[in-house]
C-alpha cells in the first residue's frame, strides 16, 4: 500500500494473484456447467428418433412377355410374401420395462386405478420416461400399466398402453 501526493491510497496486487483467481473462477464455471449437463433429465438431453418402415411397391403395369410354347420349364409359382406392420405401440411392454409417453398431444393422465373414471394422480408429458411396475390390467377396452417415474416415485399411476412406447 502506498500513499501518493493526493492523499489517495493505492493497492498493488501481484499479477500472480490475478492469474490464480481467474483460473479458479474458470474451473468453478466449468464444474457448474458439467453438473448441469450431467444432472438434467434424460428426456431433455436428446430427442428419441423413432424409425419408420416404409414399404415401396412398384406400380402395377402390364408388360407383355412372350413365352415359347415348345419349351417346358419348371417355373415355381411366384408367391407374394406378406409384409407385417410394426407391432402397435404398447404391445411389447412388460414388467421392469422403461416406457416413454408418446403421441398424447397434451399429456397422459396417470390415474390411481386402471379406469377412465379414476382420479388423476399426475399428468405425464410426451417423452417422459417411466418404469413399469405392475400390470397389465384390462379396463375401458384398454390395457393399463402402472408406471413410476425414475427420479420421483410420487409421479406414478395407471396409464393406457396406447400412449406408451418401450425404450429399454
Amino acid at each position: 500500500m502506498s500513499i501518493n501526493g493526493n492523499n489517495k491510497t493505492s493497492f498493488n496486487i501481484p499479477l500472480s494473484w490475478i492469474v490464480i483467481s481467474s483460473v479458479f473462477f474458470a474451473l468453478i464455471a466449468i464444474a457448474l456447467w458439467s453438473y448441469v449437463v450431467v444432472s438434467r433429465p434424460a428426456s431433455l438431453q436428446s430427442v428419441t428418433v423413432t424409425p419408420l418402415l416404409r414399404i415401396i411397391t412398384p406400380d402395377s403395369t402390364s408388360t407383355d412377355v412372350m413365352i415359347p410354347t415348345d419349351v417346358t420349364t419348371d417355373m415355381p409359382d411366384l408367391v407374394q410374401t406378406s409384409t407385417f406392420p410394426p407391432p402397435p405401440v404398447g404391445s411389447l411392454i412388460k414388467l421392469g420395462s422403461y416406457v416413454q409417453v408418446v403421441n398424447t398431444g397434451g399429456g397422459l393422465r396417470l390415474r390411481y386405478e386402471s379406469s377412465l373414471d379414476s382420479e388423476v394422480n399426475y399428468l405425464a408429458l410426451d417423452y417422459e420416461i417411466f418404469v413399469v411396475e405392475n400390470g397389465p390390467r384390462e379396463g375401458n377396452d384398454m390395457t393399463w400399466w402402472f408406471l413410476v417415474a425414475q427420479a420421483d416415485d410420487r409421479r406414478n399411476g395407471w396409464a393406457a398402453a396406447n400412449y406408451l412406447q418401450v425404450v429399454r
